[in-house]
């Protein structure tokens, strides 16, 4: 039930080899856009559709503010799809949510970003009821 929990082993953490590669939301972007697709990825985040293309061409560099976006729909979209079937994550997503106070997931995830919508889905999962 719910997500497992572990405990890292490891005690300190070294400088990672590709700091770069961790920071770069390409790849989130990309199978954002091949899931959905570039006009339904802008509008999540609020952009043109060009936007999209342009990032996805690399002719335009992804602000941090934008890299925040695409990373926070991004997990709640891979959440959601793993707590919820393919289906049902569409009308989750812009319907109504007790576990946010009766709140849009999309809504939240925008104005409060994704921690309190991924504990929703965490609470979904774990048969939570508000």
């Amino acid at each position: 039930m719910g997500t497992p929990r572990w405990s890292p082993m490891v005690t300190r953490l070294g400088a990672a080899r590709d700091a770069a590669g961790l920071q770069d939301v390409h790849p989130l972007l990309a199978r954002l856009v091949r899931s959905y697709n570039a006009s339904t990825v802008a509008s999540i985040v609020n952009v043109d559709r060009a936007q999209v293309s342009r990032w996805m061409s690399g002719r335009d560099p992804i602000s941090e503010e934008m890299s925040a976006r695409i990373a926070a729909v991004h997990a709640v979209l891979l959440r959601a799809h793993q707590v919820l079937t393919a289906k049902n994550v569409a009308s989750w997503l812009f319907g109504s949510e007790p576990l946010l106070g009766g709140a849009r997931p999309i809504d939240a995830l925008a104005l409060r970003g994704a921690g309190p919508v991924l504990d929703a889905l965490d609470g979904i999962e774990d048969g939570a009821v508000a």
